[in-house]
């Protein structure tokens, strides 16, 4: 027995599993164009700065800054002819670190120790670099990757607080390593997570 809506005979209901099977294939993903035409040695900068997350058209910006940030992707290969200098890599305790070399901590007034979160300052000082560097090149990288670098900032700010000897230093130290890095993600907040 079959029902009729507006003399038309009605259809069994559709399984989930048939329309999977009877949908369209997508077409297949589009690679980008300097890919296809990268050089040689052009290809490392397109892969690190191009990768796309699975799914959609945007890079995981966030993971992009910290692998950045972490020398676990070298910085861009013309980074220091536009920025004006050439990361370092660092080993500390908690893993290798990229920095400015001429970067450091500074706190309006030189209210509080800055100076002995300078290595820390370094790290962070790359990675808005990094957000400048993208800017110039006309792809500024959103909100996420500015987070990452301020996030890294305060994890680093707190792993050399907790290091220190002594329950009176590292309770001083924490104190500073909250406040600057409270004071960081406030301006980040101000200036809308843009380019500084």
């Amino acid at each position: 027995m079959s029902l009729r809506i507006n003399g038309s005979p009605s259809r069994p209901p559709v399984s989930v599993a048939e329309r999977a099977v009877n949908a369209p294939s997508p077409a297949p993903a589009k690679v980008p164009e300097q890919v296809t035409t990268a050089r040689p040695g052009d290809l490392f900068e397109v892969k690190t700065a191009r990768v796309a997350a699975v799914g959609s058209n945007r890079v995981d910006e966030a993971k992009l800054m910290r692998d950045y940030l972490t020398g676990a992707i070298p910085p861009p290969a013309d980074f220091e002819k536009v920025m004006g200098y050439k990361p370092v890599q660092v080993e500390t305790k908690h893993g290798t670190r990229m920095q400015d070399p001429h970067g450091s901590a500074s706190a309006p007034g030189g209210i509080g120790p800055d100076q002995d979160f300078d290595p820390m300052a370094k790290t962070h000082d790359y990675g808005y670099d990094l957000l400048r560097y993208y800017g110039r090149k006309g792809q500024p990288l959103g909100p996420d990757a500015r987070k990452a670098a301020d996030a890294q900032f305060r994890q680093d700010l707190f792993h050399h607080a907790n290091d220190k000897k002594g329950l009176k230093n590292r309770w001083e130290s924490r104190f500073w390593a909250q406040a600057y890095s409270v004071a960081v993600e406030l301006n980040s907040k101000r200036q809308n997570y843009g380019v500084p």
